[in-house]
């Protein structure tokens, strides 16, 4: 049987442990938020118990790698998950499916199932939220710190550019979270 609550347990604490305390964007908080957001999202998808562990899990994990290194972290992320979930009763088919559901967190991946695109949108959920400008913030602050160095303006740019290409897949997040996200868009047209 799956020790979900183990598996939660073991991973906030390393979380709260060991990210460094200058990702702004990317701590604890954020993995939270997407953990908290997948479980609305699952719900409204109506997926089953089995699906929601996945989910769930790979919202938990899908940051993980963090706490190894900046770039390229879900890769690693996944390696810790097939490392650590056997211990808290995973088997391989659902470790397997949580760590390409972490893959499609990566930038310019393409989720294909219904589990990849609710984590997809669950990690992007703030872009269609009234606290985006905030959240975009921590982000902008946290590249700068990690070496990205760019105007205010090469920053909106990117983020229209992102905008531009960025969708939401679930029918829930499309209904729920587009049109903010629409209207954060042409917030940050206007600004040029």
């Amino acid at each position: 049987m799956v020790d979900f609550k183990g598996a939660k347990k073991y991973i906030i604490e390393r979380l709260e442990t060991e990210l460094s305390p200058n990702l702004y964007y990317h701590g604890i908080h954020h993995t939270m938020d997407v953990y908290e957001v997948s479980i609305k999202i699952a719900e409204l998808e109506n997926l089953d118990q089995d699906e929601k562990l996945i989910i769930n899990t790979a919202a938990l994990y899908h940051d993980a790698g963090f706490v190894y290194q900046y770039e390229h972290n879900e890769v690693l992320a996944v390696k810790m998950i097939n490392e650590i979930l056997p211990a808290f009763g995973y088997n391989d088919k659902q470790i397997i499916t949580i760590g390409d559901v972490i893959l499609t967190t990566r930038l310019k991946s393409h989720p294909t199932t219904l589990l990849e695109k609710i984590m997809s949108d669950a990690d992007y959920d703030y872009l269609g939220r009234n606290d985006v400008n905030k959240i975009a913030d921590t982000l902008y602050n946290e590249l700068k710190e990690f070496g990205y160095e760019f105007t205010e303006k090469e920053w909106n740019d990117m983020q229209i550019r992102f905008l531009k290409k960025h969708q939401y897949h679930t029918l829930s997040s499309l209904k729920l979270r587009r049109p903010k996200k629409l209207e954060y868009y042409e917030y940050l047209k206007s600004l040029k």
